[in-house]
């Protein structure tokens, strides 16, 4: 197929019908070009911008403060006064006893009950698995460090050498 140059200074419907012609002759370098020598469709201008009207400034917004309270206002802030004061009139000669001591110091009373209470006691029993069967087996402390756990349960009957 031969290009035609497609003739200058053709009107919009004429460029439409070329096109439309080179488009059935599957030309579609030609239909391209002949597409970009449409002139656009007039364009309607742009409406005008209203003239802003002089209006009075809007008022201020108040300042946000904390969620849940008031918005703060433009006044000087009050300071608050806190009032401090003893509760106690005077000092009791107890209290103002203080001697400075520098050293081991002991306690005058020793109650025993409170040491008593102070010692935590180790369970009598702790929990074993059998390392065979994973059994859970309570048993009593162990007074010694190496010791032996045979399984409770029949069927296993497995030996665990505790502290080797």
């Amino acid at each position: 197929m031969a290009e035609k140059p497609p003739p200058p200074n053709l009107s919009n419907d004429q460029i439409r019908h070329q096109i439309a012609k080179a488009v059935e002759e599957e030309d579609f370098e030609l239909a391209a070009e002949l597409k970009k020598k449409l002139s656009p469709p007039p364009q309607a201008p742009p409406p005008p911008k209203p003239k802003p009207t002089k209006q009075a400034p809007p008022p201020p917004k108040p300042k946000k403060g904390k969620p849940g309270q008031p918005p703060l206002s433009n006044k000087k802030s009050r300071r608050i006064k806190i009032k401090l004061g003893l509760k106690a009139k005077k000092i009791s000669e107890e209290l103002d006893s203080y001697t400075d001591q520098v050293g081991w110091t002991s306690s005058i009373q020793t109650n025993e009950e409170e040491f008593d209470e102070a010692i935590i006691k180790a369970p009598e029993s702790i929990t074993h698995f059998c390392s065979m069967c994973g059994i859970r087996m309570e048993i009593p402390r162990p007074k010694r460090d190496r010791y032996k756990v045979i399984c409770a349960y029949p069927e296993c009957g497995h030996e665990d050498m505790i502290g080797i």
